[in-house]
């Protein structure tokens, strides 16, 4: 793998660079990607006045990443360090506060094209998003406004370095169905991950459903409350969501505002289910291949003979592993139990 330095315009400065010792891509669907990088002393000084840091065109879709530190030490290598570019939108805010209601995808593209202030992303096509909702903001971070409000949907954001204009391009991004069952329109093939298969190895499980919720009282502005029950006719799991922003008078009618109660509710629901995570190893050139066969949100067929289980999962990080020129993919499928326990203490 080549690597590439950028300056704060995303011009190449040097490279391509293939002397480093390791390298590894974190990306995530539902909050902001990391990468790590190891290299040898003597190339510091080609490298410390770089902005960005990315992968050849040549090699698939780009992996670029903002450099955020740098730490040279005698007698090792150093280290450098930082976040994917999706982290450019954290260095926004959503100007004012309020209530968007309507369309989902409409609503984001909106939020992101208003508060953009020339920090050089520029819009792409979106993936379509099927969602009406009651969404707030209030000064809001804009990636972490993006990443809560998609996420219900199972849609997130996504800002890649177009390799021919050089710019930093957003879109919403919706991950395809690629299970067996799935549909077989737009010529999307099945991703399959199987022990049996030799695609996978050394998956690991997780489930936690401690602090899972499935009935929700909301309460808007004036002190009206209405119900969500999603237990099915199960064992019900009660809680309490105040939303204050949400007010009467900003509809036109009684049952339009309870209409946006039920729809905050149920966002918050979707927040609270039971998390299940699925990690695994993979051969760098195994099929199907990350990047070509199935991408970041795609919904997986994921099975473990030994376990004597299989799931619909949806492809929610990779980390990709480049070293002594070998390279290994983890896929997690699922929800990283850390991250349920953090978005949960947000609430």
């Amino acid at each position: 793998m080549d690597l590439y330095f950028l300056d704060d315009n995303f011009s190449i400065i040097d490279g391509p660079i293939d002397t480093f010792t390791s390298i590894v891509w974190c990306e995530r669907y539902f909050e902001i990607g990391t990468f790590t990088l190891h290299f040898p002393r003597e190339v510091l000084n080609r490298v410390m006045n770089a902005t960005y840091v990315s992968t050849s065109p040549a090699e698939g879709e780009i992996k670029c990443g903002r450099i955020d530190y740098i730490i040279a030490d005698d007698d090792v290598d150093c280290e450098m360090g930082g976040r994917l570019l999706e982290s450019l939108l954290s260095d926004r805010v959503i100007r004012g506060k309020g209530v968007f209601t309507g369309d989902v995808a409409s609503i984001t593209e909106f939020v992101v094209t208003d508060n953009l202030r020339d920090c050089g992303i520029t819009m792409g096509t979106s993936d379509s998003v099927s969602g009406y909702a009651s969404l707030a903001y209030e000064y809001n971070c804009i990636s972490d406004w993006l990443y809560s409000v998609l996420k219900p949907f199972g849609a997130s954001f996504s800002v890649k370095l177009d390799p021919e204009s050089r710019e930093p391009v957003f879109r919403v991004i919706n991950g395809k169905n690629r299970t067996v069952d799935g549909p077989r329109d737009e010529g999307i093939q099945p991703a399959i991950f199987s022990s049996s298969f030799g695609n996978i190895s050394s998956i690991r499980l997780e489930s936690d459903s401690s602090r899972m919720k499935n009935y929700i009282f909301v309460e808007g502005k004036d002190g009206t409350v209405v119900t969500v029950d999603k237990s099915d006719g199960g064992h019900i799991r009660e809680m309490y969501y105040h939303a204050g922003d949400i007010a009467a008078g900003s509809f036109a009618t009684a049952e339009l505002y309870k209409e946006a109660l039920v729809c905050r509710g149920e966002s918050v629901l979707r927040n609270f289910n039971a998390g299940l995570s699925l990690s695994a190893e993979c051969d760098g050139d195994a099929l199907p291949r990350y990047g070509v066969d199935y991408f970041l949100g795609d919904i997986c067929d994921v099975a473990d003979e030994a376990l004597g289980m299989s799931f619909d999962m949806r492809l929610t990080g990779v980390d990709t592993v480049c070293e002594n020129g070998v390279k290994t993919v983890f896929p997690l499928f699922g929800e990283e139990i850390r991250y349920i326990d953090r978005l949960k203490s947000q609430l």
